[in-house]
């Protein structure tokens, strides 16, 4: 028996007429008898007595029926599985991003997603950019969300928003109102990022620039989130992304834009040759959206 087979003989046998099976599968009539005969001659044995109008299963087609009751349901789960899939209500999504992203922006744009999908599970990681493209290019998630990414071959970036530094100093420092210049902070303690990161590789190089000295090594962080924190407890100024800053609690905090820093670019990392559609291009919408509260 095939497929086809199957599904014609568990409508007859559950409509227990030819006309009923007919109507279930919307067909005609001729083509369920005809499907009926065929699978009865391929087995070589009735599956239906057949008395004036009315029709009943033969004993082998009893015990038939029980063995293939679970193939039918496999099928019919086939079937719901595969509409799921067309109207996009069934996946999964991965994501990793930067500890930046973790506080607000992510799970922002995640809790308005699951929302709107609640059939599709979601993954999300906080991983640092160089873990991330490995994650990417090991096939480990779908997006990844950072700060300034550095190109690799196999890999798409794409610019869905931009963030600019920010000082955060702590309210006893007495930092006036407003924006400030890097030379500003050149005589307080500063809490920086690690320059082994691409993000804190360039602000050491432009601090050097300005200052025209290495920045001091009082305090290196691996994370923008944990100079924040230093920064609210008094050890010094530093200098991080405004999503950071405005990220959660800035209690004990000021934070004024830094006029002669540029802008740095919110980056979505993808891999090539997988093109972001359905869900995906829905979700990256939601971050978008949420990137640009910020901006």
């Amino acid at each position: 028996m095939n497929l086809r087979h199957i599904e014609i003989f568990h409508a007859v046998y559950v409509t227990r007429s030819v006309s009923g099976a007919a109507r279930a599968l919307n067909v005609s009539q001729p083509t369920v008898s005809k499907v009926l005969r065929h699978a009865e001659s391929q087995l070589g044995f009735d599956l239906f007595h057949r008395e004036k109008k009315k029709i009943f299963p033969t004993e082998k087609g009893e015990l038939l029926f029980q063995k293939t009751q679970p193939i039918f349901e496999n099928i019919t789960e086939l079937h719901n599985f595969a509409a799921s899939l067309k109207s996009s209500r069934l996946g999964h999504l991965r994501l990793a991003t930067t500890p930046a992203f973790a506080l607000a922006v992510v799970p922002q744009s995640v809790r308005q997603f699951s929302s709107q999908n609640p059939d599709i599970s979601i993954q999300v990681e906080t991983l640092h950019a160089p873990e991330i493209t490995k994650a990417l290019a090991d096939n480990l998630i779908d997006l990844g969300v950072v700060l300034e990414a550095t190109a690799m071959p196999g890999l798409i970036k794409t610019s869905i928003g931009r963030a600019r530094f920010v000082c955060v100093a702590p309210t006893e420092f007495g930092f006036p109102a407003g924006a400030v210049v890097l030379d500003d902070l050149k005589d307080y303690p500063l809490i920086r990022l690690s320059p082994k990161s691409p993000l804190g590789f360039v602000l050491d190089g432009r601090i050097q620039e300005i200052w025209g000295t290495n920045p001091s090594e009082n305090i290196v962080v691996e994370t923008y989130h944990l100079a924040k924190r230093l920064a609210a407890t008094g050890a010094g100024v530093a200098i991080i992304d405004n999503v950071t800053a405005f990220s959660g609690q800035i209690t004990g905090l000021t934070v004024h834009d830094i006029e002669d820093l540029n802008p740095i670019s919110v980056d979505l990392l993808t891999r090539r040759q997988e093109p972001l559609v359905g869900y995906k291009a829905n979700y990256i919408d939601l971050l978008k959206a949420e990137v640009d509260t910020f901006t």
